[in-house]
């Protein structure tokens, strides 16, 4: 399937033999030559194959490398501990970027989980309306009837994939925003209370267990993706800024943001956040810095606009998102939480400016 797993696909064809994956693996690259395999299929869900393994798999498959890599994306990318060309060389590890479950109605017929990379915006199946769920084994999906909201932010979030190649860049930049305000005590927004009440609800697990999802914020993330990404909008902050200056520029900013999230009360809070938190938070906060970056009197390219501080990405394991969201870090709260899978899978993740780490 398009975008599978390397791993994922050779489990599924050993599967209906019976057949271990690492003995279709080593029976594709047995012959005269020295073979190694490294790990096994259980201690990592994606296969990395050296130079000469991936012509021995290909040569089985009888397709050309465009055709597989096409399909199996990661089966072209060099892994830096699967290096030596000399000998046959594989290595089942974990892989590099996020993947999915993809949507169960869509692979039932597959008799196996299939694992798939969703790239920007693939991580929801509109036709069936699932958010896709990361589960190395089982099908896992939460249906989004009662969250018509995020099925509504999702397609603008693959309008915005499709008009620019920096999405991803774009989508996590507002990720670390709104995680801004999470952090910052908006925790009890009312809007966010009642999606966790209904995302819990369709997941049967306890509400602190779904709080650091990343459904949970993901419609106010893609609102602020769009009006960052928008050129139209870009320009106008330019102008502001040079004709009334860089606290002008930030207050147009917030209103508009306020006005996109639905939270008309929004700019006066960011604003009295911004007054009181110390200069160094001022320093590492996303918008601040896209905005000084944008606005800078000789930057009128996109260089470094998508980058983000180290000390304001959003976390991407449970433990440490849910130790900002809820009251005390529960073990109890990260084992509900990975009952229903709700601990892994796609996240808006930048690529971190360095910085000093937040403290714990």
């Amino acid at each position: 399937m398009a975008g599978e797993l390397t791993g994922s696909w050779f489990r599924r064809t050993a599967a209906p033999y019976g057949l271990p994956a690492q003995d279709l693996l080593r029976g594709i690259l047995g012959g005269t030559h020295r073979v190694q395999v490294t790990g096994t299929p259980g201690t990592g869900l994606e296969l990395f194959l050296n130079t000469p393994a991936r012509t021995a798999l290909i040569r089985s498959t009888g397709h050309h490398l465009h055709q597989l890599t096409h399909l199996l994306p990661a089966l072209a990318a060099r892994h830096e501990r699967v290096t030596d060309d000399e000998n046959l060389r594989a290595a089942w590890y974990m892989p590099g970027e996020a993947w999915v479950g993809a949507c169960p109605p869509c692979t039932g017929r597959a008799g196996w989980s299939v694992l798939v990379y969703p790239g920007t915006a693939g991580h929801v199946c509109r036709r069936h309306r699932r958010w896709l769920l990361a589960h190395p084994g089982r099908l896992a999906s939460i249906p989004l009837e009662t969250l018509p909201e995020v099925l509504t932010a999702h397609r603008h979030h693959s309008v915005l994939a499709r008009s620019r190649p920096d999405a991803a860049d774009v989508v996590a930049l507002a990720a670390a925003v709104v995680w801004s305000w999470q952090v910052q005590g908006w925790r009890s927004e009312p809007v966010w209370q009642d999606r966790v009440r209904r995302l819990a609800a369709v997941t049967g697990s306890v509400p602190t267990a779904v709080v650091p999802h990343a459904l949970v914020s993901y419609p106010e993330t893609i609102a602020v993706a769009r009006l960052l990404g928008a050129p139209r909008w870009q320009q106008r902050l330019r102008e502001t800024a040079a004709v009334e200056g860089a606290g002008a520029a930030t207050a147009l900013l917030l209103g508009e943001i306020s006005r996109r999230a639905g939270r008309p009360w929004l700019v006066d809070w960011l604003t009295a956040c911004t007054r009181t938190r110390p200069r160094t938070a001022a320093q590492a906060d996303p918008l601040n810095g896209w905005l000084r970056q944008l606005t800078a009197a000789d930057g009128t390219g996109s260089d470094g606009l998508w980058t983000v501080h180290r000390a304001a990405v959003r976390p991407t394991e449970y433990g440490d998102r849910a130790s900002f969201l809820t009251d005390r870090r529960s073990r109890s709260i990260c084992e509900e939480a990975g009952a229903v899978f709700l601990t892994g899978g796609w996240e808006p993740v930048p690529a971190p400016r360095p910085g000093p780490a937040p403290c714990p």
